[in-house]
């Protein structure tokens, strides 16, 4: 139960003109707001009405306890891992959401570096934010603090807000996805590789690019495989408003893609998601421990230090089209 004063309302804002971008470096450095000033479009998912942050979360907490809302990092993996896999266990999403980031600096309103050190693994995690007219660039550095090579996951965990109708963009070259989860089976089953956007074939009446009400009661966690164009979009249909996020694909090789429709948490107790989430990543696993199975778990040696930048682009002033938009969404990716 929540009391009056439970609810975080501090943070650090960005902004400028065209963006409001909020941060919680106390709740593990969320960004809890991407807000286009002039449309009045928040694009990120906010926390349900019940949600409060009234107590530290556990070291081993399920992320389902969380906020389930804004950009969150997961590191050192996605899911859970058990004892058993090398270097032991780590917790549901990692280590880094459930941290107090400590702030390094500020610049007016314009860019904050922050940086954590997590506990399942021997990593220091830094990331800086800077905001540009019309765009929000995060670029981070993981650091092995030990002397010795950490193997790892890391994904971007970013839930978008939709409606149903919303329009989702891949890379062109995609024409394929695998399958990491699907309720009920609805897909397929984990490793099947369906077609894009729709997996029964041209002919099909279900297309995965278009987002579904909350009443579908669906959760499909879909990966790429390894991509040459980093970049994908998610197009909101109703105002007529898009944002591209862009990433290097010789450091983030993989897209997750994350579709629930109300089918996300199974606790019926708590409030189902409605969200996309692009999950540029590493590897196209869902836990450090089938990454390493399948010996696509990158290394960092001892001392050695990780880089990569991730942008989130609004794309347009005025409302755009749905085909204006999908032909800029790709058009400063990375190569």
């Amino acid at each position: 139960m929540c009391f009056p004063g439970d609810l975080v309302t501090s943070g650090i804002t960005l902004h400028n003109d065209r963006l409001r971008v909020h941060v919680l470096p106390e709740e593990g450095g969320r960004i809890t707001s991407f807000f286009d000033v002039r449309s009045r479009v928040e694009f990120l998912l906010q926390p349900s009405e019940s949600y409060c942050r009234s107590r530290a979360l556990d070291p081993w907490d399920r992320f389902e306890n969380s906020a389930c809302a804004g950009i969150d990092d997961c590191l050192p993996s996605v899911g859970a891992c058990g004892p058993e896999t090398s270097g032991g266990p780590v917790p549901d999403h990692g280590d880094f959401w459930r941290l107090r980031w400590n702030v390094v600096s500020t610049s007016k309103s314009e860019s904050i570096s922050m940086a954590a050190t997590g506990y399942s693994r021997s990593l220091l995690f830094e990331k800086q934010l800077i905001l540009y007219d019309s765009s929000l660039e995060i670029r981070y550095r993981i650091k092995n603090i030990a002397d010795t090579p950490v193997p790892f996951l890391y994904a971007l965990h970013p839930l978008f807000a939709i409606d149903r109708g919303d329009r989702i963009v891949l890379p062109p070259e995609v024409s394929t996805i695998q399958i990491e989860s699907s309720r009920l089976g609805r897909l397929g089953v984990p490793g099947s590789v369906i077609d894009w956007p729709k997996p029964g074939g041209a002919g099909s009446s279900l297309d995965l690019s278009r987002t579904e009400a909350i009443s579908a009661s669906t959760a499909e966690m879909l990966y790429t495989g390894r991509l040459r164009a980093g970049c994908c979009g998610l197009y909101r249909a109703q105002s007529g408003q898009g944002i591209a996020v862009r990433f290097d694909t010789k450091q983030l090789p993989y897209l997750g893609l994350w579709l629930c429709y109300g089918g996300w948490p199974e606790n019926s107790a708590l409030a189902r998601q409605y969200a996309v989430a692009f999950e540029p990543t590493v590897a196209p696993w869902g836990t450090l421990a089938a990454a390493l199975k399948h010996g696509q778990a990158p290394l960092i040696g001892a001392y050695a230090s990780f880089e990569f930048s991730i942008v989130l682009d609004r794309i347009g002033i005025d409302p755009v089209d749905f085909d204006t938009f999908a032909a800029q969404c790709c058009e400063n990716a990375y190569f």
